[in-house]
Parts: C-alpha cells; sequence; structure tokens
C-alpha cells in the first residue's frame, strides 16, 4: 500500500518531502587549522586518515597502544606531508588514560574513534575473554574517548562556531551477520544505536556524528585476522570486494566533511546502507530518495545474498560431513 502511494507521487514532489523531513541538516565540517583526534592512528586506516588530514592542513593527534609504531607513524606522517602530528600512548579500555591523553592533546573538533579487533571464531569455539576483549575495546572504547572528549567539544563549537564531528570506524560485520563473526558484529551493531541515540544528544551542540562501514581493507589486522578465519568465513567473506587504506580513508574523510551519518566505503556498501538505512538519520534528501525508492529492491536483493550464503553453509556442512 505505502509503495502504491509512493508512485503516486511525483519525483519533485517527493524530493520537496525529503528536503522538509530529513534531519539533522546537511553541513559542510572544514578541518583545515582544526584539531583532528583518531585513535588506531599508528597503522592501516587510521594511519591513512591522520596523512589525508595532514594534508588538508589540519591538526592531527594520534592515539594508540604501541609506543614505538606511534613514533614510527610520527615520521611517516611527516614525511608524506611535512606537518608534525602529537602521539598519545594509551589503551582505549583504561577510561583514565583515555581521558589523560584528551587533556593532554586540548580540544577536538573531529574526534575519529578508529580503534578496533576482531577474531573470528564460531561462538561455542571462542573463549569468552576472547569476546570480552572485543567488546570492551571495539564499544567501551568507543564510550570511553566520546565521554572525554564532549565537554570539550562542545565547548569548541560555542567558541568557534564551527561544526564538529564523532566519527566511529564501524564495519560492513556491523550491518549484516557475517558466519564466523559473531562476537565482532555484536559489537560493531552495538556502535550504531551507540551513535543513532548520540546524534539525538549532540545535534543541539552543532556536532554530527558519522558511522563508518568498510569492508575488509587491507591493514596488519586484516593480515592476522585471515590466519585465525574459519573458512566458511573466508568462502562468505571473499564474496564481498576489499578496499586499500588510503582508499577507506579517503572516503570516511569525505563522508565526515560533508556531516554525513552513514557512510559507506564501496558498492557493497552503498547497497547494504539502503537495505538497513531504517531510522537511521539522514541529512540528504537526494540520499534519502534513493533509500524511500530503492528500499524494496533492496530487500530483494538482500534475500537474494541470504540465500546464497545459507547454501553455502549448508553444503558445507553435507560435504564436511561426508567426509569426516
Amino acid at each position: 500500500m505505502a509503495a502504491a502511494l509512493l508512485l503516486l507521487v511525483p519525483p519533485v514532489g517527493l524530493l520537496a518531502a525529503l528536503a522538509f523531513l530529513t534531519r539533522p541538516r546537511a553541513a559542510r565540517i572544514p578541518l583545515k587549522g582544526r584539531h583532528v583526534f583518531i585513535t588506531g592512528g599508528s597503522s592501516g586506516i587510521g594511519l591513512a586518515l591522520a596523512t589525508a588530514a595532514a594534508r588538508e592542513g589540519a591538526r592531527v593527534s594520534i592515539l594508540a597502544r604501541n609506543a614505538a609504531r606511534l613514533d614510527d607513524a610520527r615520521a611517516a606522517i611527516r614525511l608524506a606531508t611535512g606537518q608534525d602530528v602529537g602521539v598519545h600512548q594509551a589503551d582505549v579500555r583504561d577510561a583514565a588514560a583515555v581521558a589523560r591523553a584528551l587533556y593532554e592533546a586540548g580540544p577536538v573538533d573531529v574526534l575519529v574513534c578508529n580503534h578496533g579487533v576482531f577474531v573470528p571464531q564460531e561462538l561455542e569455539k571462542q573463549d569468552m575473554e576472547e569476546v570480552k576483549w572485543m567488546v570492551d575495546i571495539n564499544l567501551m572504547g568507543t564510550f570511553h574517548l566520546i565521554k572525554a572528549a564532549l565537554p570539550a567539544m562542545k565547548a569548541r563549537t560555542r567558541e568557534t562556531s564551527l561544526p564538529a564531528s564523532i566519527a566511529i570506524m564501524s564495519s560492513q560485520a556491523g550491518q549484516v551477520g557475517v558466519y564466523g563473526y559473531t562476537a565482532y558484529s555484536a559489537s560493531k551493531f552495538a556502535l550504531t544505536g551507540l551513535a543513532e541515540s548520540l546524534q539525538h544528544e549532540v545535534v543541539s551542540d552543532d556536532i554530527h556524528v558519522s558511522l563508518i562501514f568498510p569492508p575488509d581493507t587491507e591493514t596488519p589486522g586484516l593480515v592476522e585476522e585471515k590466519k585465525k578465519r574459519p573458512e566458511l568465513t573466508t568462502i562468505i567473506a571473499d564474496s564481498s570486494g576489499g578496499m586499500k587504506a588510503d582508499d577507506v580513508a579517503m572516503k570516511a574523510l569525505n563522508g565526515i566533511k560533508s556531516g554525513r551519518f552513514i557512510v559507506p566505503c564501496n558498492f557493497e556498501g552503498a547497497m547494504l546502507a539502503i537495505a538497513t538505512s531504517g531510522l537511521t538519520p539522514q541529512s540528504s534528501p537526494l540520499i534519502a530518495f534513493v533509500e524511500v525508492i530503492g528500499a524494496g529492491l533492496m530487500r530483494f536483493v538482500a534475500l537474494c545474498f541470504q540465500w546464497n550464503w545459507f547454501s553455502t553453509i549448508e553444503n558445507w556442512y553435507a560435504k564436511n560431513k561426508k567426509h569426516g
């Protein structure tokens, strides 16, 4: 019934309605001369983000656990951009250490919660300490950062009259569950609830939340993760294309600067964003139009993907039982 009614609304009229309805209002987040604080900044996507932000004239600070890697990252960024960056050593699981690092770094204009860990394993076989480790870093570490950064960020937006950003690095496994990612997906799905609620709480302070969903990305972490993946996880995950860290960083940074809530990084990610848009905030009337028109089709496509994944799982178990 709703789809039939939509067909009766001229596209221009629908766009006009969506321009009225979309919230929060679109904003541009400037980077030049502003303080960008990035966790997980010593390697992979975080290092690529820090380098790209420094190239755009931002004052960059990076946080990670390993002091030697932080020094290497600072040297690499200086070599690539001619800019120096602040480095801060802390474990995001330690709320007090995170608060100290942010105090030392000074008020932040753009906070990028890029840290994350993942160990693929069927839940039945996975040690609960490993599950807790992922939740503590991926979810609780993000709470620690945002909680510590918010008061100064709010004061900063009032002082500068410029919009600020809190960007959270999720994963495509935070949009759809995948075999072997039970614990990891749970820790990433939770970030969506955090981000949606947080956007309500900070919109009046002109702070825009971005939730970034990269696919498999060529990072040191992925190399280690692939060594431990169950075979079925590899089969399913390999059906989606991977990306280089520099390419993910550029997609992420463009999404942050545009104030977008959902930031997909490739074509599959864009389809997932439409399929899972639900009640997520949307500031772009054009993207909202695509979501409204494409929702039904994307549901059909999603069912096709699920059919393929379940068939793969059933066939794999049937084959292994036969040879077992």
